[in-house]
């Protein structure tokens, strides 16, 4: 990874529940990474916050708490983590919105070094999955250990 630094992190490797604390100009959040199969070798990321006025975790509330590469730096690292317990899995995933998937590959760019990962990300676009490159928008990432 890059410049930025991973947040702390707890897990339950038994549930796939990843959590940690976004901290930021808006303050403390808490974060949680869920991963979901989809197929037998495909988990869908999902990464949620905790709603204080529904009292639940949602994907689709805005923190805007100025620590998006953080967030990423900390995403990729559970990544790796799900991926080194989880032999031959792939990790798929999109924001809630075209907008947000473009905020999430942006981040990406910023954050990660394919020379300097053990982890390979494809972007999806018309149709194929491509290998990540940081100014084509894409619709959705794969992300799954180099062999």
């Amino acid at each position: 990874m890059k410049q930025y630094q991973a947040y702390p992190v707890t897990f339950d490797v038994e549930n796939a529940r990843f959590r940690f604390q976004s901290i930021g100009k808006r303050g403390v959040f808490d974060k949680i990474v869920e991963f979901i199969p989809i197929s037998p070798n495909i988990h869908n990321l999902a990464l949620l916050d905790y709603d204080l006025p529904t009292n639940k975790y949602s994907d689709i509330s805005v923190t805007d708490n100025g620590d998006m590469p953080e967030v990423i730096a900390t995403v990729i690292t559970i990544i790796q983590r799900f991926l080194d317990s989880n032999p031959g899995q792939k990790i798929y995933f999109e924001g809630s919105t075209a907008a947000r998937t473009r905020l999430y590959q942006i981040a990406i760019s910023q954050v990660f070094d394919p020379g300097d990962s053990d982890l390979l990300i494809e972007g999806y676009k018309d149709g194929q999955w491509v290998l990540f490159e940081p100014n084509i928008r894409f619709e959705g990432f794969l992300v799954k250990k180099k062999f």
